[in-house]
């Protein structure tokens, strides 16, 4: 079914401006092509500190420490669910890794955006299968 518009990417966040809003957009609408999402569907993005993304994986998930990238799927294949991002792991990792804040936000992104699809991890094969399409669709975006 298609409705003729991209993938609907709402952003909420504190930090104003947030110079990450555009690459986070990009990334997605990468990832929703890559993986042949339907036109209309919609993703909601929060991109908070680790205190926040804390309180998130403690309250949903029993881990007590912040992480980089926490996604909440709803199995509808319209509205997909939600990202939480973790800016402060964001800024960490792009300079632990020596690349810029820019990659480490779409990587992130698209991690988190292909476990709303239903790609895991937890298994050696189902890693390399996920990591290989984070790193296929973050290369296309020249980043």
């Amino acid at each position: 079914m298609s409705t003729g518009r991209p993938i609907d990417v709402q952003i909420t966040s504190g930090y104003r401006p947030l110079a990450l809003r555009s690459v986070i957009r990009r990334a997605i609408r990468a990832a929703a092509a890559a993986e042949d999402v339907p036109e209309g569907a919609s993703v909601g993005v929060l991109v908070c500190d680790d205190a926040t993304i804390r309180d998130y994986n403690l309250r949903f998930a029993g881990e007590d420490h912040a992480t980089d990238v926490l996604s909440f799927a709803t199995g509808d294949p319209v509205e997909l669910g939600d990202i939480v991002l973790s800016l402060d792991h964001v800024r960490a990792q792009a300079k632990a890794a020596g690349h810029s804040e820019d990659r480490e936000a779409a990587v992130l992104t698209v991690h988190g955006f292909l476990h709303l699809l239903g790609y895991d991890h937890a298994r050696r094969p189902d890693e390399r299968r996920m990591f290989g399409r984070t790193d296929a669709i973050v290369a296309g975006l020249g980043l």
